[in-house]
């Protein structure tokens, strides 16, 4: 498979056209045509810009811009250490649009299709605290707690998801028994479904969909990880593929679906690499790349993974977009891979 390699960027999103990537706390496009990177804007947090410069000081301190969101107005959404940033069309800045007081950052948005965005708390909360779903009504200029998990309840929120097929809204929490949940809901939080909870087998921190069932891949410590079918009909549950440590990233373009694995060693995850997998059906499992962890401890410095961007595209997928955290030869680079 030929390969191109970005340094010292990390692709964050992807269009036809062009690649949106991070370096620091400054964002870049990239456009195919011209093939060349161009300064798009910065995120206003000078401390933590700062830290972000070098790789161990990002890795320590958690400095860095994790995901990014096109919107419908124009408007784009970041998630960096601390908070949630918006910038308007035609300006260069992204401003902190929410401050996150519990834990460094949520670990995903979701937005429907009438515009409304979710994202869910994730911190250590060993004490079970309430935990919060915030919705943002007017493209991430404000929000609001719009559900609220009981104390006792769960841990964290994993992620919100959108199923494209129902328009529900899925929800997957952690992380120890009973605190595993993978819930939907169908009226913007007014309720909440669960469909499956308990132990480390509903552990996970990606949903992807197909018209027939929902994969996910688990995301423990604990169990040797797999990827699961469930199908839509009678939630029965497949196991479709074994994993070398805990799926904790992945993403769905069309019927592409990929996961990697995280080197988060543990008595059941002793692979010292992240492992790449991909999908055209959500079925068969193929895997296509792997990246070796670094030396820094993975506990200061972050584990060893595979991460992906934010795909909107239109196109048949012909490639692969990933980036490396604390892995060998990749570590806050990206990566194009041919398929």
């Amino acid at each position: 498979m030929a390969e191109q390699i970005f340094k010292n960027i990390r692709i964050l999103y992807v269009h036809d056209d062009y690649l949106i990537g991070a370096k620091g706390y400054k964002l870049y496009k990239y456009d195919f045509v011209n093939k060349e990177w161009k300064y798009e804007a910065m995120v206003c947090d000078s401390k933590n810009a700062l830290l972000s410069i070098f790789n161990l000081t990002r890795r320590l301190f958690r400095a860095e811009i994790s995901d990014f969101y096109m919107l419908n107005d124009g408007s784009q959404l970041c998630i960096a250490k601390k908070g949630i940033f918006r910038r308007e069309p035609g300006s260069n800045i992204f401003n902190k649009c929410f401050n996150v007081l519990r834990g460094s950052r949520p670990i995903n948005l979701c937005i429907d299709k009438s515009n409304r965005i979710y994202f869910g708390e994730y911190f250590a909360n060993m004490e079970k605290k309430e935990v919060y779903i915030y919705e943002s009504l007017d493209m991430g200029k404000s929000w609001h707690i719009v559900y609220t998990f009981p104390e006792g309840n769960i841990n964290h929120v994993h992620g919100l998801f959108l199923d494209p097929y129902t328009d529900k809204i899925w929800v997957v929490t952690g992380d120890r028994e009973n605190e595993c949940m993978i819930a939907n809901t169908d009226d913007s939080f007014k309720t909440l479904h669960i469909v499956l909870r308990g132990g480390q087998e509903y552990r996970t921190c990606i949903l992807i969909f197909y018209k027939d069932s929902i994969i996910y891949a688990t995301d423990s410590q604990y169990i040797p990880n797999v990827i699961k079918r469930v199908d839509r009909e009678n939630i029965e549950i497949k196991i479709v593929g074994h994993l070398q440590g805990s799926g904790i990233y992945g993403g769905q373009c069309g019927d592409f679906s990929f996961f990697s694995t995280s080197v988060e060693p543990s008595e059941v995850n002793i692979d010292k690499s992240s492992h790449l997998w991909v999908s055209q059906d959500g079925s068969e499992w193929k895997e296509i790349y792997a990246a070796q962890k670094d030396i820094w401890n993975g506990t200061l410095f972050r584990f060893g993974s595979i991460q992906f961007p934010d795909y909107s595209i239109t196109k048949p997928v012909k490639r692969i977009v990933f980036s490396g955290r604390a892995v060998k030869k990749i570590d806050g680079s990206s990566v194009i891979l041919d398929l």
